[in-house]
């Protein structure tokens, strides 16, 4: 993994818990602009994979992670201190569960224990921190400068094939499920894993149970294929709680331009994923061909330390950061927001930035308190005030409006769907 190194900082602005530093060679009257519709814009976040390691290795989130590494040797990205220093409102933990537990099974077991670690973490952090599940709790939280945190289902896996334990994951406050992780489901592909055609005929119930409840299907991960079922089947807009735009870098994890379109048309949001590897085609030709160079010297470390993961870790990290691979600025960022901007429109882009999820961020952020730069670079491009706070928050926040008012008043379990997997 590389090493992102910071920038030369050059001068500070803070206002109450919101804090940031500009970047060398930023315009100073931009900048002090663009952290000022910071502050004052919800901010959203469409994915945080901070769960993990809350489960893992019982991280706690009041701790600063500055200069930490997760067990497997990536970075952390996300304490409660780089939240607020970010102007974050709004954060989506991820309750991941990977597509091997379809030949393990412990789905629902894992994604329990880590919808119980993100309460945990709301309950230490009662001055800062509040459990949200709708829009209108969002907009309150900003109001008493605390920031949600809110839950989405990484990977279908979680229900287990059971649209009861669906509505039981809604009752805990989830509010998104990714379809699949990178692993098809018994009902619907993965970007890697096609075998079903898209979505099964479950799979198209299993989306209109989530319209019903009020949960947003998100089409990240998945195949082009589900995409166009999932948007066949929607009511409710839809979300990529943490994808790019393939019109930018063709990449199976990005959304090509006509579903995009559909995209546009449904009131769904495509939230921009950080991931060098995603927004750039030649850090992911690099950092694949890195992994093949290195892959014998990675075995070799593997068997060295058998033992200790943690020097194992640094082992690994040591011989990436000797192998560098190109990383694009922040800018990258931007430059998916404006393709998406082009093709489905300014009210359909926001943010999903996969900290604590990715090993390596762009050039010039190190984590959640750097999220304003992607403000300032929306600023110095020309976008308006009001076009910038729909990128990060206020399109998120009237799609999820939509989706709840598609629910409307329902019985979660009384009116549920009974279908079973075939």
């Amino acid at each position: 993994m590389k090493k992102i190194f910071a920038i030369c900082l050059l001068l500070t602005f803070s206002v109450s818990a919101f804090s940031q530093t500009m970047p060398a060679g930023a315009d100073a009257a931009i900048w002090a602009r663009a952290v000022k519709i910071h502050k004052k814009a919800i901010v959203i976040d469409g994915h945080n994979d901070i769960t993990s390691p809350l489960v893992d290795e019982d991280y706690d989130l009041r701790n600063s992670s500055i200069g930490k590494f997760h067990l497997g040797g990536d970075p952390f990205h996300t304490d409660v201190s780089r939240l607020k220093a970010g102007g974050i409102t709004g954060e989506f933990f991820a309750i991941y569960v990977s597509g091997s537990t379809m030949q393990t099974g412990g789905a629902m077991h894992r994604a329990v224990d880590m919808i119980d670690a993100t309460y945990r973490e709301v309950e230490r952090n009662p001055n800062d921190l509040v459990s949200c599940t709708t829009a209108d709790e969002i907009r309150k939280a900003k109001k008493k400068n605390k920031i949600c945190i809110l839950m989405g289902i990484e990977g279908g896996y979680v229900m287990e094939d059971s649209l009861a334990a669906l509505r039981v994951m809604y009752r805990l406050g989830v509010r998104y499920m990714t379809l699949t992780h990178n692993v098809a489901t018994n009902w619907g592909d993965a970007h890697r894993d096609e075998k079903h055609g898209g979505l099964t005929e479950f799979g198209k119930e299993i989306v209109r149970e989530m319209n019903r409840l009020g949960m947003f299907i998100d089409i990240s991960h998945i195949s082009v294929k589900t995409m166009n079922d999932a948007l066949d089947v929607s009511t409710a807009p839809v979300i990529a709680s943490h994808s790019g735009a393939r019109g930018v870098n063709d990449h199976t994890r990005n959304v090509p331009d006509d579903v995009l379109t559909r995209v546009a048309k449904n009131g769904g949001v495509i939230m921009i994923n950080f991931y060098p590897s995603f927004l750039d085609a030649r850090t992911n030709k690099e950092e694949n061909e890195r992994s093949a160079r290195l892959k014998p010297q990675i075995d070799a470390l593997t068997a060295q330390y058998k033992n200790d993961r943690r020097a194992l870790d640094d082992a690994v990290r040591k011989l990436e950061d000797a192998n560098p691979i190109y990383i694009p600025t922040y800018a990258r960022i931007v430059d998916h927001i404006d393709h998406i901007k082009q093709i489905a429109g300014i009210d359909h882009v926001g943010l999903g930035s996969d900290y604590d999820g990715v090993p390596m961020l762009p050039a010039g952020m190190n984590g959640a308190e750097d999220l304003v730069l992607v403000t300032y670079e929306m600023l110095r491009r020309g976008y308006s005030e009001t076009d910038i706070k729909k990128v990060l928050g206020e399109n998120l926040l009237r799609a999820m409006a939509q989706m709840e008012r598609v629910a409307g008043n329902r019985q979660i379990s009384g009116q549920g769907s009974l279908k079973r997997i075939k």
